[in-house]
């Protein structure tokens, strides 16, 4: 726990300032979040912490677990109460008295996160920090589509994200589905995936079914067709109920696929529809991750043969697959305002150029266009018979 409440922490930052997080709320969802770090180390049984998981878990899932000890211990080291300028005196001697220096309060600093979601919070930000490094993340992100606020459907997401030029993390929190679908949407959503061959995943101390994935993106979100986007810096994780991050492979490159269909990481782009007239199942890849395109369900499907777009676990060795009811989603932009400015500049010029595409440019001169029109046969009186040759 010490370590995800440190890791936002700077060398010359006071360590006053993270006191707010420490309220029982949110010291409760602290421990929620240090369970599912703990739970990566031994999926099956948390009997505790061994050095071979630990030197296989670090630098595959944790790589930045440590980095906040850092500036702590120059706290430590460093203090401000102690001034190295100021030499012993003897007990004879007439001690010499320093002018008193006025302390300067710490100067300002942005917040963490301009606001918090319903996924990400502080907590989640520095469990995230723990493999992504935390100058990009801390005081760098801002939410781009936030489901509860816009409304689940990807036309949302496109009106919110495409245009953001720099990179980008999805975040997905949901709920378990049962073996056997209730409902006619459930049932739906089964139909059309592959029949299930392999159990839910681990479940650590979660009793409640709730799981946490998620994805960074390297590249700008766009309409995919034939081919995926993405590359070799997409990581594809999961946060809740355990910890674990899924690097990116080169034995195929299907890392993000957006299509009226839904979202697909490590998914291949959507097959078109057999000549029979009946729907195909929805592909997925060996390690991945579906949204289906009302954003009401997804599954996460983990292969154990690998083969795919993302490596398999170092953790787990098994094959899972969770199909899950989505509860929340969030897609967060790298960067600040100059990048938000730009994805306005460019919102403004696809505005533009579809105006123009809609209207007809006749000119100025009306009478003019009239008469080129009525030359053309496609405007005036058409009914009236053809004068004699003589």
């Amino acid at each position: 726990m010490l370590l995800l409440v440190i890791a936002p922490l700077d060398a010359q930052e006071s360590l006053s300032r993270h006191a707010e997080r420490l309220t029982p709320k949110r010291i409760e969802n602290l421990r929620e979040v240090a369970d599912s770090i703990l739970w990566s180390f031994t999926p099956e049984q948390n009997a505790g912490i061994f050095y071979q998981s630990f030197n296989k878990i670090i630098p595959a899932s944790l790589p930045y677990i440590f980095d906040g000890l850092n500036p702590l211990f120059e706290h430590f080291l460093f203090s401000k109460n102690i001034d190295l300028s100021r030499r012993v005196q003897s007990s004879t001697s007439t001690p010499i008295t320093s002018p008193t220096v006025p302390q300067v309060p710490d100067a300002p600093l942005d917040p963490l996160l301009p606001r918090e979601g319903d996924i990400l919070n502080l907590n989640i930000l520095s469990q995230i920090s723990f493999f992504i490094k935390g100058n990009n993340l801390f005081r760098r992100l801002r939410p781009l589509y936030l489901g509860a606020d816009a409304g689940f459907s990807l036309g949302s997401i496109e009106q919110k994200v495409f245009n953001w030029r720099a990179p980008s993390i999805l975040l997905v929190s949901g709920t378990r589905l049962s073996s056997a679908p209730e409902g006619t949407r459930e049932r739906s959503f089964a139909d059309a995936l592959p029949p299930k061959r392999f159990p839910d995943g681990a479940s650590g101390n979660n009793t409640r079914g709730r799981v946490i994935f998620g994805a960074y993106i390297d590249v700008p979100w766009k309409h995919t067709y034939k081919e995926a986007i993405g590359g070799s810096e997409m990581l594809l994780f999961q946060l809740n109920p355990l910890h674990e991050v899924f690097q990116a492979s080169t034995l195929s490159r299907d890392y993000l696929t957006f299509t009226k269909t839904g979202i697909g990481l490590g998914c291949p782009p959507p097959r078109p529809r057999n000549s029979s007239g009946m729907s195909s199942h929805t592909a997925l890849g060996p390690v991945s991750l579906m949204l289906e395109s009302s954003l009401e369900f997804g599954v996460f499907t983990h292969d154990s043969t690998g083969g795919g777009s993302f490596h398999t676990s170092q953790s787990r060795k098994g094959d899972w697959q969770d199909r899950f009811q989505i509860e929340h989603l969030e897609i967060w932009g790298y960067g600040g305002d100059g990048e938000a400015e730009r994805q306005r500049a460019a919102w403004a010029f696809e505005e533009r150029e579809a105006e123009a595409r809609r209207s007809v440019k006749m000119g100025r001169d009306k009478e003019a266009d009239r008469a080129l029109l009525e030359m053309a046969g496609l405007v005036g009186n058409h009914s009236a018979s053809g004068g004699s040759m003589g």
